[in-house]
């Protein structure tokens, strides 16, 4: 799998950031009530994390990119 590979799942999928070993991307599925449901993909091969909120996902990619350094 290619970080520019999102995770297997239903929805639209949008690439928020990218780095060349690790992406962030946003999943958002409409649910029975027609509202959306979003949730926030670190996808960092072979692992795929998964957040409820932009913040939580925004800290692990930058986290991960420190650790690169």
């Amino acid at each position: 799998m290619s970080v520019l590979d999102h995770p297997a799942g239903e929805g639209v999928w949008t690439l928020l950031q990218g780095h060349i070993r690790h992406a962030m991307w946003q999943q958002d599925e409409t649910d029975a009530a027609g509202g959306v449901i979003s949730r926030f993909w670190i996808v960092n091969p072979p692992e795929e994390l998964v957040y409820e909120t932009f913040d939580e996902a925004e800290a692990m990619f930058e986290l991960l990119s420190q650790d690169e350094d």
